[in-house]
């Protein structure tokens, strides 16, 4: 048998192993005096460490049991969530609708220009028919702003 390791010593001294590998440990340690100084090193350093432990924690602290408790799921608020969904899908309407309604609306450029033809202003005209035809298309453009 090869040479015990750290994990198999420790579990040895821990007397965390099966009853067939604590058996076969035992024999190798009969035959192998390298193994059975590690085992008692080992067995030192747990002993100093199990010292300074009980020096840091007094013996009397008590530990409760820890038991799992059932998990439970929260409770849901039904009313809660219709209200939320119904307010956001009337969000959603009103930013659709008011997109529409910005969409649909026409553009103060959109009947500027409808005004500016050939025989409603000419640069040729006189200047008092240029001032009529300017004051022409202003009713006319206040008209429409009055129709939107």
């Amino acid at each position: 048998m090869k040479h015990l390791n750290d994990k198999t010593i420790q579990s040895y001294i821990d007397n965390e192993l099966p009853e067939s590998d604590r058996k076969k440990v035992e024999m190798h340690l009969e035959n192998c005096p390298s193994c059975r100084q590690r085992v008692e090193a080992q067995r030192s350093i747990s002993e100093k460490m199990k010292n300074s432990l009980e020096t840091l924690v007094p013996n009397d602290v008590s530990v409760p049991e820890f038991s799992f408790g059932r998990a439970t799921r929260p409770e849901v608020n039904v009313t809660r969530i219709v209200f939320i969904s119904s307010l956001a899908t009337a969000s959603a309407i009103a930013l659709i609708v008011m997109a529409i309604n910005l969409l649909s609306k026409p553009k103060p450029t959109d009947y500027i220009f409808d005004f500016y033809t050939i025989e409603d202003y000419d640069a040729n005209k006189p200047s008092a028919e240029q001032e009529f035809a300017e004051f022409k298309m202003h009713l006319q453009t206040e008209e429409m702003d009055i129709n939107l």
